[in-house]
């Protein structure tokens, strides 16, 4: 089954919503497109790789990337709604991708308030502020 790619819209609209935490394991995810950006500004400092190759990228940012992921699998009849769409780490996502429940997959955490507190944004706000100086 060939599916479309969930729009950049849709995904920051998951991502602002889970306030860029991984909704499996808790940890806080980064917009890629602001590590590009920063590489661009700063060469050879290992923060973004096209390619996310675990030898030319710094690992908590490779791992952390923010991903959206269908909880219940789309080629497993999981529907393409906000409610079956949550934040996952890139390292979550992997591990995770078309498993079910009864395959291990963990039901999404809470939102904890903490993250929420925290306001953690993923370096979408660098990205925001790089986007019109760094081409």
């Amino acid at each position: 089954m060939i599916t479309e790619p969930l729009s950049d819209t849709v995904r920051l609209k998951i991502w602002k919503r889970d306030f860029w935490t991984c909704r499996y394991c808790g940890g806080h995810v980064i917009f890629a497109p602001a590590l590009k950006l920063l590489e661009k500004l700063s060469p050879d400092h290992s923060y973004f790789h096209p390619n996310g190759k675990t030898d030319k990228m710094i690992s908590e940012f490779q791992w952390a990337w923010a991903s959206v992921d269908h909880v219940e699998p789309k080629s497993l009849g999981g529907a393409d709604s906000s409610n079956n769409y949550v934040t996952a780490c890139w390292k979550c996502n992997l591990n995770f991708k078309n498993k079910t429940k009864e395959q291990g997959k963990p039901d999404p955490n809470p939102i904890s308030e903490k993250s929420k507190e925290l306001n953690w944004d993923g370096f979408y706000g660098v990205w925001e502020k790089l986007k019109e100086i760094v081409r």
